[in-house]
């Protein structure tokens, strides 16, 4: 029967659901009904702060890391291309041209909000 090569698959599901099932049910009992003043702290650590912060922490640091790693996963792409682009022939070139052009226009909006500006 062609169904045969599933069932791997269909045990691993049911496994997986058996397990985050499991996993949840023993993180419920665990649960603590009555959480200490320093778990329900600001840092959720168990250790209290020694001083206060004094400001917001600045994310500018974290948005250009996050846009260098979305362009730069997005560049990945271009290595099957490559490898396959004698198979894709005229598909492929468009297709990457299409993949080229959203990225650019990505790239464009942000640099026109100022994403890449560091002040």
């Amino acid at each position: 029967m062609m169904l045969e090569g599933y069932v791997p698959i269909l045990i691993l599901l049911i496994f997986a659901v058996l397990a985050s099932f499991l996993f949840t049910g023993i993180a419920l009992l665990q649960n603590s009904k009555n959480p200490s003043e320093a778990k329900t702290s600001t840092y959720e650590g168990g250790v209290p702060l020694l001083q206060q912060v004094p400001n917001r922490f600045p994310v500018k640091f974290l948005e250009v890391a996050m846009l260098f790693l979305i362009f730069d996963i997005e560049t990945v792409a271009f290595f099957p291309w490559a490898v396959l682009l004698n198979q894709l022939k005229v598909f492929g070139l468009v297709e990457m041209g299409l993949f080229l052009l959203v990225l650019g226009v990505g790239y464009i909006y942000l640099l026109k909000k100022g994403a890449f500006k560091w002040d």
